[in-house]
């Protein structure tokens, strides 16, 4: 347990980009932690990452400190659909929509055998009410190795929050990122560097996009970000103990049938009391896949960019392998 704190602790502290931790700790051994950690960031109800939670069924800690551009764009891209057309329906209906992103507050008041549990999501749609406030949809999002805790992070919202719909978005880089160990040479001019990185890896982009392919962005012999082996979004309803999958990219290449909904639905941005006052007719949610694939590729190029600056920027191109790879290696 005292191991376990103590990796959590280290990982917060040191705050490398694109870091995961999930660890068991008791309950009492995570309020420790926490306060720990308020101790280190006191402005932390005011940042997203890094972040702290905790899953009191389980007694699983997550650690997750600031996330690459895929995992970012790829979240709030799936919300910002839903959302603008959930309220232009409304209004043609004229009523206010009511309707809202969710996703930068840390939440606490799960019930249950989760009671106890803190969760921040990616994102989400909250409708608001003369009485409050109720999530209805929450969005999480990470890479093929984070399955598992996603599928824990279904659970929490669904049976401890009474979620309607959890949106579980799973991407699949191969290979995963790390930053060079090896000497990677004087670069000379930081800002010429970056340019000339970006040239090549726009290249790169430029490629896949007319290709439907999503290749590993290579530059100067290493791997900024791997190639998109597979993405795929899985729906789980309250109720149910299936999920509906969509896959976008498969085998490194983008699908052919991409769907045009997710299958999410006006009704499921309401609390049910609220929606059976509406009176308003339900309507299916359209999803543009084929833009959002398109978006996945610009943040895949956008993440390359991102990693090669930091490394470059911490000095690390100029001195060598100082530090190489061991607080860069990506976990999304």
């Amino acid at each position: 347990m005292d191991a376990n704190y103590n990796r959590a602790l280290n990982l917060l502290k040191s705050n490398p980009p694109e870091g995961r931790l999930d660890i068991q700790l008791s309950h009492a051994k995570y309020l420790q932690l926490e306060k720990t950690f308020f101790k280190l960031y006191p402005e932390s109800l005011e940042l997203r990452y890094p972040s702290l939670s905790y899953d009191s069924f389980t007694e699983t800690v997550t650690v997750v400190t600031c996330p690459g551009y895929i995992h970012e764009s790829a979240a709030l891209d799936i919300c910002s659909e839903i959302v603008p057309h959930a309220r232009a329906y409304l209004s043609t209906y004229g009523r206010a929509s009511g309707i809202s992103y969710y996703g930068s507050t840390t939440t606490d008041d799960f019930e249950g055998e989760f009671e106890g549990s803190t969760k921040q999501p990616d994102g989400g749609v909250r409708y608001s009410y003369l009485d409050g406030n109720k999530v209805t949809v929450v969005l999480e999002a990470g890479f093929s190795e984070d399955y598992n805790s996603l599928c824990r992070s279904k659970d929490m919202w669904i049976d401890g929050h009474g979620v309607n719909v959890f949106i579980l978005l799973c991407l699949n880089e191969k290979p995963r990122f790390k930053n060079p160990t090896t000497e990677y040479g004087d670069v000379g001019d930081v800002d010429a560097a970056i340019t000339l990185m970006r040239n090549s890896i726009n290249e790169t982009l430029g490629l896949n996009l007319s290709n439907n392919r999503h290749a590993l962005f290579l530059y100067r012999s290493h791997k900024w970000a791997g190639e998109l082996k597979e993405a795929f979004i899985e729906i789980w309803r309250a109720g149910t103990s299936m999920a509906s999958r969509y896959y976008l990219v498969q085998d490194g290449r983008t699908c052919d049938d991409l769907p045009t909904t997710l299958g999410i639905k006006i009704s499921d941005l309401f609390p049910d009391n609220a929606w059976r006052a509406a009176h308003i007719p339900d309507k299916v949610i359209p999803f543009n896949a084929t833009a959002y694939v398109k978006t996945l590729m610009g943040a895949m190029c956008a993440t390359a960019e991102d990693r090669f600056k930091k490394f470059i920027k911490k000095g690390r191109g100029r001195r060598g392998g100082e530090g190489g790879g061991r607080g860069g290696r990506g976990r999304g």
